[in-house]
């Protein structure tokens, strides 16, 4: 069975055939074109591309927006206030209300802290200039490679 995932809401589609990429789907100016298997068919409307071939087309999912707030493209746990990037320690750094002095670091950090390494999100600046650490990075799964 042959699925058209939208990249590009009605203009372009990728076919699949389960994980295969076979072919693409894209509007042009006379209606749809189908390119697959080396042969190209055309189609005036997507109506009849999807009676006339075994075609069966995804809904196109709409990006969610991001959940919370980013310094320098990192997640923060509070809004950022004075939000800038310290090029000396190389970190993303907020405040957590526009009067505070106690700077954060956005995204996740592997701390090592008495021995003992533990992935911390957000931690105060202090914590990361007292302690060895790795990051930051942008999910908590980014130290599995480690």
């Amino acid at each position: 069975m042959v699925t058209a995932k939208p990249i590009v809401k009605n203009k372009f589609w990728i076919l699949r055939d389960e994980q295969r990429k076979v072919g693409t789907v894209e509007k042009s100016t006379n209606g749809f074109i189908v390119t697959m298997n080396n042969q190209q068919s055309e189609y005036k409307t997507i109506t009849k591309l999807k009676n006339e071939s075994n075609i069966t087309f995804e809904e196109f999912a709409k990006q969610q927006k991001k959940k919370g707030f980013e310094v320098h493209g990192f997640l923060t746990k509070h809004k950022p206030y004075n939000g800038i990037y310290n090029v000396q320690d190389r970190l993303p750094i907020y405040t957590a209300n526009k009067k505070s002095k106690s700077w954060y670091a956005a995204g996740y950090y592997q701390i090592t802290i008495n021995g003992k390494t533990k992935v911390h999100f957000c931690p105060k600046v202090i914590l990361l200039k007292r302690y060895s650490y790795i990051g930051p990075v942008k999910s908590p799964d980014g130290f599995t490679y480690l």
